[in-house]
């Protein structure tokens, strides 16, 4: 699969709210795409993961599927989904649709990135304009890559797991080629395990343009969840698309 690279395996996942804690932010997350879809609409998820943002739209009645390349991580969502509210899909999301049409389409928490060339990244956004219903929103969260396109030397990490394990993060980047390679080192008594996973990051003025070629537009760009005002100085954002049917880019549009 394309995306082999960048998936959480059964260690990972294991450890994955760990390495990034539910907050308020993600709760922020679960209203805005709320707020976007009908009530009782449809939402796709891609790069669903555990389901931390997908089990509470589902709790919420909307209909929620998800796409993951990852058995450890849909497994984790299976668990703790004991209702079976989130219907799940083992797959690649640059390279495979659901078959069908959502109200809502949302890509958070940097999934973008995990499709590590310009056609990968150009290959999910074309199928996200195939799923989405008319009328719908694409909602993409993702940093701005600006502070790590200037950096010139290795960065390294440490963030607290639990009492008894840490993990150690190396992160590289590439500037020619806009990658990033993160190395997570695990220690927690065992023998200490690493894992690799590479992400090409992409400018927001670069995502708009792949997004115009695959025939959507943009619709709003805020800094986060909350709807701070995007600026030259924000380190994220959150940007809304919509299917542009007068794309020339989308088979036959006039």
């Amino acid at each position: 699969m394309a995306l082999g690279n960048a998936l959480y395996d059964q260690k990972l996942a294991s450890v994955y709210d760990r390495m990034y804690p539910i907050d308020h932010d993600t709760d922020q997350a679960v209203e805005f795409v709320a707020g976007l879809t009908p009530a009782g609409g449809t939402i796709l998820e891609l790069g669903v993961g555990n389901g931390r943002v997908a089990l509470p739209l589902a709790e919420r009645g909307f209909g929620v599927h998800g796409i993951d390349g990852s058995e450890a991580m849909l497994a984790e969502l299976r668990e703790r989904d004991a209702l079976g509210a989130v219907t799940t899909q083992f797959g690649d999301f640059t390279e495979e649709g659901s078959g069908r049409v959502f109200d809502t389409v949302t890509l958070v928490l940097n999934t973008f990135f995990v499709a590590i060339t310009k056609e990968q990244q150009l290959g999910c956004l074309r199928l996200v304009r195939e799923q989405l219903a008319p009328g719908g929103r694409f909602v993409l969260e993702a940093f701005d890559p600006a502070p790590y396109h200037h950096m010139e030397k290795r960065d390294f990490s440490m963030r607290h797991l639990d009492e008894g394990a840490v993990m150690l993060d190396t992160l590289t980047v590439d500037r020619s080629q806009q990658l990033m390679l993160s190395t997570h080192t695990i220690i927690d008594g065992g023998v200490p395990q690493t894992r690799e996973h590479l992400l090409r990051y992409a400018f927001p003025f670069e995502i708009d343009l792949l997004a115009e070629l695959s025939g959507l537009r943009l619709v709003e760009r805020a800094e986060d969840w909350a709807g701070t005002p995007y600026t030259a100085a924000s380190l994220r954002h959150v940007s809304v698309y919509e299917r542009d049917p007068g794309s020339p880019w989308v088979a036959g549009a006039s």
